[in-house]
């Protein structure tokens, strides 16, 4: 009898919630982006999503050819990933996807960025690029099931042998055996590519032994794709990232990996961060500050892992005169890629500086890769990094956090990496892992020294260097402004506008997780340490903006 009340209670709140259940799924509304030919090409309106959309049921090889004197035109099916995945928490999570129907509008606002008209591809044809596993779904939709990861195989060698979990990496079972090779006293050379010595001993042995030459990559893919036998000795379709997001921390690039995965050329081919160059390929967990303890993911299994099969699918076009068939690219975004090279010392003992990073294993698989990095003010990132990181108990740090906590943490950090400094360069002190206090994120900030990694293995026309606070200001402007870097058409303005209207989703904390207001002895202290590096970053990029009027 007595527990009565608490029944009628819990019978209420299960009424309620399904109420609002019901009434949440009524309200299935959606976004879809206007991109243009100058005609009627479509990313929508706001409209109501309707599921079932599909290509029409038939479509021969003669309609393809005619497709440009009839203009009949097609729906297509896209995706929509609303997969928002907090930065350094983030796991290997898969794409979710809506499906979006697409019908004419009015005239392009933008008639001056050209976009292809994407229509369904030839049966013949798909399965000639993808192979045998696309299939046919009920709803006549090309399907390419979901690979299965197999991670930490070595299809050269068989079984790999753990790695020790203390005493440094002694053998190369899972890793580069650069006596397998053909190499000289500097490089290797492999599949016509010239690769350092120091980046075979810490990637999986079959990353470049797998990977094509470049002028195998297929002409019929505007992202870099090949054919290769998976380790059942299948043929499949395999394929890198045209662009990568490569950070830094906590400057936006969540928000930027969310709009640009709506696009229709773009496949994010997997969650936001896979970790893969900056940490899963030598073995170490997508957690940071871990050491090398697990087998690496091969390079095999990552280059067939995610959905960017079926997302290239969809963008099939026959242009005459133009040998590229399926026009999409694909993402990788890891916003520590730019500087966690944590633990380099293990795989190359008596170094002071590493001789290589991620940059030089990247630029060696594709040199004409895109590199977009998104720089802040580095004292705000740092203070936003520090909340962060400490709300969601990504470090062990004192909470609840305040401004004299923030500034013994600073006075530590700022002292440790000035001691490195006494007896090592200042890039082999930024890359160390001993000057790597976690709580503040400092190292993380000395973008000048990163930066000059990353240029010196791309030309600098291929990396986009992006303000945090210009793009806040106006992300319309920013965000086009890539696109263009891509070679991808716009989102028209009114479109963008009202996509980001409804979008507001942030990695928000609250009040009690944030420091109210930063001491003026901490402020000044991180003034006099990032000045010398600033004068480099500005000395780099050759504008005074990266001083963030901060020495006025």
């Amino acid at each position: 009898m007595i527990r009565r009340p608490r029944n009628v209670v819990i019978l209420v709140l299960v009424i309620l919630a399904a109420f609002h259940l019901v009434l949440f799924a009524s309200q299935n509304y959606k976004f879809t982006f206007k991109t243009g030919d100058g005609e009627n090409t479509n990313w929508g309106g706001i409209e109501k999503i309707e599921t079932d959309v599909k290509f029409p049921a038939v479509l021969t090889d003669e309609t393809v050819k005619n497709e440009e004197k009839t203009t009949t035109r097609t729906q297509e099916t896209t995706r929509i990933q609303e997969t928002y995945t907090s930065e350094e928490e983030s796991t290997n999570t898969e794409d979710q996807r809506d499906d979006i129907k697409f019908e004419p509008l009015k005239k392009d606002p933008t008639p001056e960025s050209k976009e292809l008209e994407f229509v369904r591809p030839p049966e013949n044809t798909v399965l000639e690029m993808f192979g045998k596993e696309v299939e046919m779904d009920q709803n006549n939709e090309y399907v390419v099931p979901k690979p299965f990861l197999k991670k930490g195989i070595n299809p050269y060698d068989g079984q790999p042998e753990l790695l020790p979990r203390s005493t440094g990496i002694k053998k190369y079972t899972a890793f580069g055996n650069p006596e397998k090779l053909y190499c000289d006293t500097e490089y290797c050379y492999v599949n016509e590519r010239k690769i350092k010595k120091e980046i075979i001993k810490e990637t999986p042995e079959d990353m470049f032994t797998f990977l094509p030459p470049k002028k195998e990559f297929l002409k019929e893919f505007r992202n870099p794709c090949w054919k290769g036998r998976d380790l059942d000795n299948e043929e499949k379709l395999f394929c890198i990232p045209y662009f990568y997001i490569i950070g830094f921390t906590k400057c936006g690039t969540t928000d930027l990996f969310a709009i640009l995965k709506n696009h229709t050329h773009v496949s994010s081919r997997a969650g936001k961060e896979t970790h893969y160059f900056d940490r899963l390929r030598r073995g170490r967990i997508i957690r940071m500050n871990r050491k090398p303890t697990r087998l690496p993911v091969s390079f095999l299994s990552w280059t067939n892992a995610g959905r960017f099969r079926t997302n290239l699918i969809s963008t099939y076009r026959h242009v005459p005169g133009n040998d590229v068939l399926f026009h999409g690219i694909t993402m990788d975004a890891t916003p520590s890629a730019v500087w966690d090279n944590e633990f380099w010392e293990i795989f190359h003992p008596g170094y002071r500086e590493p001789p290589v990073t991620n940059p030089d294993v990247i630029a060696t698989i594709n040199p004409d890769s895109r590199i977009i990095v998104s720089l802040r003010n580095p004292i705000s990132r740092m203070q936003s990094a520090y909340q962060f990181f400490c709300a969601f108990y990504v470090y062990q740090c004192d909470r609840p956090v305040t401004p004299e906590k923030f500034h013994n943490l600073v006075v530590e950090a700022v002292g440790m990496f000035q001691n490195c400094q006494k007896t090592n360069t200042d890039r082999g002190c930024v890359y160390s892992t001993e000057t790597h206090q976690l709580a503040t994120h400092l190292y993380a900030s000395i973008y000048s020294v990163y930066l000059a990694d990353w240029l010196k293995a791309f030309p600098r026309e291929q990396i986009y260097v992006m303000m945090f606070e210009e793009h806040i200001h106006d992300e319309v402007a920013s965000i086009n402004s890539i696109c263009d870097f891509l070679g991808i058409s716009r989102f028209p303005v009114e479109y963008m506008k009202e996509y980001l209207k409804e979008h507001q989703i942030r990695n928000s904390l609250s009040d009690n997780n944030r420091i109210p207001y930063m001491m003026t002895e901490t402020r000044q202290l991180l003034l006099d340490f990032f000045k010398p590096f600033l004068d480099d970053l500005v000395k780099l990029l050759g504008d005074d903006k990266w001083y963030w009027n901060m020495y006025n």
